[in-house]
């Protein structure tokens, strides 16, 4: 796997590449999705042809992010393998015909064995075609769990570059460079997803890794119009309600005791005599 570390690298293999496949690690966080996204949507404004997947789910947690339903579970090719259980030298003919618009395949098994049952058939589009694999923040092929094992002929033949951080705060911000640097095209959906990984890798642009450059990716975001992804964050408690006085026993006055008035002489000068004796 080549390491990305040239900007010039990654649009020599763009020049020459007829279909791209965008590739997410394991359990990826917020900031390597919206990235992929981004640049996803890019090439995909730019015409280009690409596909995008990662080895699980996405969850909730990235549905602000614009084209998440655009990323699958498996690189998929596009030719149709039908798939089910062989007995040898039990298929006398395969055939096809085209009737009222429909493409036919015919199975015919031989004599004395049973017809193919329906329920047994699997259908699938085989090991997914690219001749450029751009891997988003993997660091091994182990990262790429699922995507790999079942596409390992996809990864030998194709170039895979990887893009990962070093010097940036986050991935979104190097993509941010990339796109600008190569200028592809952009719009304000592409903004919003780097903005939103900006952000969430940089804690809002608390992180100590957050530099000059981050701020410029940020900036060229906001000037393409993008929305910033609010956070809901706990509200704060009201106070409790203080415990209500019990009512009091009936017969009980509420009203104040008299004070009993001080003795006359208490306003007098009075002289103390002490007993200290030297």
């Amino acid at each position: 796997m080549e390491e990305f570390n040239q900007f010039s690298s990654i649009r020599e293999s763009l020049a020459t590449a007829q279909s791209i496949f965008i590739a997410l690690p394991k359990s990826p966080n917020y900031d390597r999705v919206a990235a992929s996204l981004a640049l996803f949507l890019s090439l995909k404004k730019a015409g280009r042809k690409v596909s995008i997947a990662s080895p699980q789910e996405m969850t909730v947690e990235f549905s602000s992010l614009v084209g998440v339903d655009k990323i699958k579970t498996k690189s998929e090719g596009r030719n149709l393998k039908i798939s089910f259980d062989y007995l040898e030298d039990s298929i006398e003919k395969v055939s096809y015909n085209i009737e009222g618009g429909k493409f036919n395949l015919v199975i015919q098994p031989k004599d004395g064995f049973p017809p193919l049952s329906s329920d047994k058939i699997e259908y699938s589009y085989g090991e997914g075609q690219a001749d450029l694999v751009l891997t988003i923040g993997v660091r091994s092929i182990e990262d790429l769990g699922s995507l790999y094992k079942d596409n390992r002929g996809l990864f030998d033949r194709a170039k895979v570059i990887d893009i990962n951080i070093e010097e940036e705060a986050s991935l979104s911000e190097k993509i941010t460079h990339l796109i600008a640097d190569l200028r592809l095209p952009t719009d304000v959906d592409i903004a919003s997803n780097l903005l939103g990984g900006i952000e969430r890798a940089t804690g809002n642009f608390s992180s100590p890794k957050t530099n000059a450059g981050t701020f410029e990716a940020a900036a060229f975001c906001l000037r393409l119009g993008a929305r910033r992804i609010t956070r809901k964050f706990p509200g704060l408690q009201r106070p409790k309600p203080k415990v209500p006085l019990e009512p009091m026993p009936a017969g009980v006055s509420a009203t104040k005791s008299p004070e009993e008035p001080p003795s006359s002489d208490w306003l007098e000068p009075k002289i103390y005599k002490g007993d200290t004796r030297v």
